[in-house]
């Protein structure tokens, strides 16, 4: 009977609204309004005075109204507002209205359809009716009525599954704030079973997978239910695969709390299968899992602890690895044997991802010399200088060099330090040079002093031609261009101070060390022809040379030469050399 009365106060507020509706324009109910002279009001009981006294009363009266005109105003150009129906709403209660807040609601029951709805969910009017009813009139009953037809009975038909959950989850808090812990915990169990066969929609089946539903109803299972009843509801939510890691590992905590220590490990089991790797709880799942059965049987159950981490580690991703390879390897220690944890350790060198391998092989070397002795880590520096990048790779170097040196094998480390100095650039690791000079001022002589630095020479020679960008270089260094062989030449040769040949080069060749020489062998040999040609020319011998392939001299260039020469000599006498001497060369004429 309230709704009703709320309901038609409402609709007589619509009716007046059309006929007073001028007088919110201002200026055009001034100006149509017909306004008494003051020179007819000649008392107070006149009928112009009343006339007056009762404008300025329903003009104060429709400014009182005005928000809620207003609000009518806007609730005809859209009734599906939810926003604008609890305003509506709201400015009742401020006027002390509460009768009309209810039928405002209650008409917003009716107007606004689920699918059409804008500036808020329906769940939010079927709320603030409750709580009108629970707060303003302080009839329980009455707000556990209205949810019951919101929930239980369907009147609404909502849209979306999460706009129902959150009103069930509204009627369990109520039933909270009202102490009655049965009626919540059986409200919530409820909400997440499978609604009668005439009342199964979309909606209502989505209810079953609502995680605010089970998650309020776990949380009330484990304070106000029985062990039992708990563990029912964690083993439904496990099965209906609703569950999330947070799920699992309060389960899990829950049965160790109350000791049913097999039990949990069942638990944590259920969970890594519903969440294998690479799903993001499942590292968390997994540690827990293998934290809590350390902490039970500790080195009790060898075999299974193994088979437990040897399952983690088969299917975890590398970047994942390092903290189950770490907890298996000081399970090993501790428990175990030593062999099987240096094997762990291995393992998880050829398995972590490159930026943590030199991190993995430091503490292997580390665990190496623990156990078994500083000359079993010779092979595994090796292999790690294998593995890793060069950077890395060099810095393992160092602590190669750095053992042999502890060792007195002086000779293997500065062999460590030459292997590792093709991969340190100068130019971005200068501690490794740096490390070297003072290792061969402690331990080295001139000659081995002076092979460093060759080696450096040729190094930064090597790396010349090497373009870093900005990002290894530093953010914002200007964009470098590759050195050819030529410019990083010149440029070696202009940092040595030593002056380059500028004879041009043939590409492929090497630019012969010995070309002067070479030519004033020709020249020799071009002046021994020509004088035994004015030997024979002389003599009037005839050499024969038994080739057809003679070499064609220059005989005008000789002539010329002979007589210019004779011309420069002046007055000398010739004289004919004896047959003798030439031996079986003459012929006889």
């Amino acid at each position: 009977a309230d709704c009703e009365e709320g309901s038609n106060s409402l609709e007589t507020d619509g009716g007046g609204f059309d006929e007073d509706y001028d007088i919110l324009l201002g200026d055009s109910y001034a100006k149509n309004r017909p306004r008494p002279l003051v020179d007819d009001v000649d008392d107070d009981d006149s009928p112009a005075s009343a006339d007056i006294e009762l404008a300025l009363a329903r003009a104060e009266n429709l400014t009182s109204r005005r928000p809620i005109l207003l609000n009518r105003v806007l609730l005809r150009q859209n009734p599906h507002n939810v926003g604008e129906w609890t305003k509506r709403s709201t400015l009742y209660l401020k006027l002390g209205q509460t009768r009309q807040a209810i039928g405002a609601l209650e008409e917003a029951f009716r107007s606004v359809k689920a699918g059409r709805s804008v500036n808020g969910a329906p769940s939010m009017l079927w709320t603030s009716l409750a709580t009108i009813y629970e707060e303003k009139e302080k009839d329980v009953a009455a707000a556990r009525r209205i949810y019951e037809r919101a929930c239980r009975d369907g009147e609404y038909a909502f849209r979306d599954t999460d706009d129902l959950a959150q009103l069930w989850a509204g009627w369990v808090e109520f039933e909270l704030r009202h102490e009655n812990w049965d009626s919540a915990l059986s409200v919530a169990r409820q909400s997440v079973s499978n609604p009668e066969p005439e009342r199964q929609n979309r909606v209502t089946r989505g209810l079953g997978r609502s995680l605010r539903l089970w998650g309020l109803l776990l949380d009330l299972e484990e304070s106000l239910g029985t062990i039992q009843t708990t563990k029912d509801a964690y083993n439904r939510v496990i099965e209906t695969k609703v569950a999330t890691p947070s799920h699992i590992l309060n389960f899990a905590s829950f049965l160790t709390e109350h000791k049913y220590f097999e039990e949990s490990f069942n638990a944590y089991e259920r969970g890594v299968e519903l969440f294998p790797f690479p799903h993001p709880g499942a590292k968390l799942v997994w540690k827990t899992y293998l934290d809590s059965f350390l902490k039970r049987y500790e080195g009790t159950k060898i075999p299974r602890t193994r088979e437990l981490f040897d399952r983690c580690l088969e299917n975890c991703p590398p970047d994942q690895a390092s903290d189950f390879s770490l907890s298996y390897g000081s399970f090993e220690e501790q428990y175990g044997l030593t062999k099987r944890a240096l094997a762990v350790y291995e393992k998880m060198c050829t398995t972590l991802p490159a930026e943590e391998k030199f991190s993995a092989y430091q503490l292997f070397v580390a665990k190496t010399v623990k156990y078994l002795g500083v000359t079993a880590t010779r092979p595994l520096y090796e292999r790690a200088i294998a593995a890793l990048e060069d950077e890395p790779a060099a810095k393992m170097c160092l602590e190669f060099a750095n053992m042999e040196t502890s060792l007195g094998e002086i000779e293997r480390a500065r062999t460590a330090l030459t292997y590792g100095a093709q991969l340190a650039d100068p130019r971005r690791f200068p501690e490794y040079w740096s490390k070297w000079h003072d290792f061969e001022v402690q331990n080295g002589n001139e000659e081995t002093f002076r092979e460093m630095l060759r080696i450096k020479r040729s190094v930064q020679a090597a790396f010349s031609t090497v373009n870093y960008n900005a990002a290894e270089m530093g953010a914002g260094a200007p964009k470098a261009e590759p050195l050819s062989d030529d410019k990083a030449l010149a440029e070696i040769a202009a940092r040595e101070g030593v002056k380059m040949n500028e004879q041009p080069r043939i590409g492929g060749f090497i630019q012969g060390k010995r070309t002067q020489e070479m030519k004033d062998l020709e020249e020799v040999e071009r002046r021994a022809a020509k004088i035994a040609r004015r030997i024979e020319g002389n003599t009037g011998a005839v050499v024969e040379s038994g080739r057809d392939d003679d070499i064609d001299l220059d005989d005008d260039d000789d002539d010329s030469e002979n007589d210019a020469g004779q011309a420069a000599v002046g007055n000398v006498e010739t004289k004919a050399i004896p047959a003798a001497v030439y031996g079986g060369l003459a012929v006889d004429k």
